[in-house]
């Protein structure tokens, strides 16, 4: 590829996103994360590609990980902004580790300009990710066709509410239950947690973050008592800290909303 690489290093489905302007959300994501060096950079140089109207080619993965962060970009590219797309995995899943190198570059030769329904659809689905309530998701979690891994991403971002039945996100239980039936260290929690994935997503450190949160529930991630009362949906989990799903602050004790698996969606206040 001819050109400068820009990694684009986030990890928006961890902490507060609100809905700032990009100077202002920074400000919140330095605060969470402690470092504000590559963020700076990266929001600079896609700032200067826009004013400069620079070609601009996206490269992601079809999971929610490289999901949110494409829409991040998408939402600050203007209407006529000279950009191309290539989503790996997204017809059918797999990484950008499984494609060979002559692919890509064909990929690359072959990517498509982004479309106008495809950016319309980025600043809609930024907006409802970005929202204090996950309520303006849900309609996107049912199907994307622009970009049907938006869609997908996004329902399964949904499975990190507190699940009905139990309070536990989709991830707390996927690394919980591998506890309770043998595993014993956290990194095959994580190695199980993974394997549960339909577009696996996760990485190490959010994993250990989840199973910190967890503790009450493991005694040196042997699953005690009260964690398999909560696994058994007999008590329901009500976290000591918040949580952020993008910009819906999921508070300690009991959340206002929770993701109802059988029904498909969203419980919400009252």
């Amino acid at each position: 590829m001819d050109g400068e690489i820009v990694p684009w290093r986030e990890v928006l489905h961890e902490g507060p996103v609100p809905s700032l302007e990009s100077d202002a959300l920074r400000a919140v994501r330095v605060e969470f994360l402690g470092d504000d060096g590559h963020l700076t950079a990266q929001d600079e140089r896609l700032r200067a590609a826009i004013a400069e109207r620079e070609p601009v080619m996206l490269w992601f993965e079809a999971d929610l990980f490289d999901v949110l962060l494409l829409l991040q970009i998408l939402d600050r590219l203007p209407e006529d902004a000279p950009a191309r797309l290539v989503l790996v995995g997204q017809e059918r899943w797999r990484s950008v580790t499984d494609v060979a190198p002559d692919e890509l570059a064909a990929l690359g030769r072959d990517a498509p300009a982004v479309e106008p329904d495809q950016l319309a659809l980025a600043r809609r689905a930024w907006a409802a990710f970005t929202s204090s309530s996950p309520d303006g998701l849900e309609p996107l979690a049912a199907g994307t066709p622009e970009l049907p891994a938006v869609g997908q991403a996004l329902r399964r971002l949904l499975e990190e509410l507190p699940w009905t039945g139990n309070g536990l996100s989709r991830t707390e239980r996927q690394l919980l239950e591998p506890l309770a039936n043998g595993a014993r260290t956290r990194e095959q929690a994580f190695e199980a947690a993974i394997a549960a994935e339909e577009r696996p997503y996760l990485g190490d450190g959010s994993a250990w973050a989840a199973l910190d949160r967890l503790a009450p529930l493991h005694d040196g991630y042997v699953v005690n008592e009260r964690g398999r009362a909560v696994l058994a949906g007999a008590e329901e989990w009500e976290p000591e800290e918040e949580r952020w799903i993008g910009g819906t602050r999921i508070p300690p004790g009991r959340s206002p909303w929770h993701w109802d698996a059988d029904a498909g969606g969203v419980s919400g206040p009252g």
